[in-house]
């Protein structure tokens, strides 16, 4: 069951790519499921009124099964830039875990595609898929060289590699992530993933499941949607499948098959 704690910040660390981290200080609290989310808000005013969701980035078990979270954020508004000033000390009132998470994969391969900030949930989900015999890449792309997120603190989990690609062609693949992953697809005809996980801008996880479909490879994606409460109260991030059934994302996302929002069936 989802909980709302008041939870200091420990820390707020630069990230890379104009991203920051915020640390949580350890609580007694629940320990999520990578893939799941938190409503986070300040100790501001009533403007804004509604707390921000938040990916979780990573999470551990620390003393006395204490439990001490991690939050990736990019500055885009003005809850965003309040949570960006934030310093040690502040507390921070978070709801959750919420959503449904990540799955293992099937297999002993995995590929991770993350459109920008969309990088959030994959470091909590490389702790908890890597094995020694389980082979995980990540694929990240940005507008340009300078918008990629860090990932130099979980890099040593991803024995398969990392490949970056930019839009402007300033760092690695010139072009988008899901050109990167077609491409890679391509390459890797003898060594392709038993599941690709995709986190990023709505466009981009259409395009990318559509790829993925093409290529036969189950494609579980971490949806993004405007969100005023996390529980499915308000319907703030219902969207529409292609059967044209409602699915609200804070309950019945973040983390689903891509099958069940885009038709895994070629357009007529």
């Amino acid at each position: 069951m989802p909980a709302l704690s008041r939870i200091p910040l420990e820390a707020v660390e630069e990230a890379g790519g104009g991203c920051l981290r915020l640390v949580c200080a350890p609580a007694s609290i629940v320990a999520p499921i990578p893939g799941q989310f938190y409503m986070v808000r300040g100790p501001w005013e009533a403007d804004p009124l509604l707390p921000r969701p938040f990916s979780i980035a990573r999470f551990r078990t620390v003393k006395d099964e204490q439990v001490q979270l991690e939050f990736l954020l990019r500055i885009v508004g003005r809850g965003t830039r309040l949570l960006g000033t934030a310093h040690a000390g502040i507390e921070l009132d978070v709801l959750g875990p919420l959503g449904n998470g990540f799955e293992q994969p099937p297999g002993d391969s995995a590929w991770m595609v993350a459109g920008g900030i969309g990088i959030a949930p994959f470091p909590a989900l490389t702790d908890a898929i890597a094995t020694s015999k389980r082979t995980l890449s990540l694929l990240v792309g940005a507008r340009t060289e300078a918008e990629i997120p860090g990932f130099v603190d979980f890099e040593t989990n991803l024995t398969g590699g990392v490949e970056i690609a930019t839009d402007d062609g300033s760092a690695g693949f010139a072009g988008t992530v899901v050109d990167l992953l077609a491409s890679r697809l391509q390459r890797a005809t003898e060594a392709r993933p038993s599941q690709i996980y995709v986190c990023g801008p709505h466009p981009m996880l259409e395009a990318a499941a559509a790829v993925c479909a093409g290529a036969g490879i189950p494609c579980s994606v971490s949806l993004e949607a405007p969100m005023g409460c996390g529980m499915g109260t308000c319907r703030g991030c219902v969207i529409q499948t292609f059967q044209d059934t409602n699915f609200t994302v804070c309950t019945e996302g973040p983390v689903t098959d891509a099958n069940v929002i885009w038709s895994s069936k070629p357009a007529p």
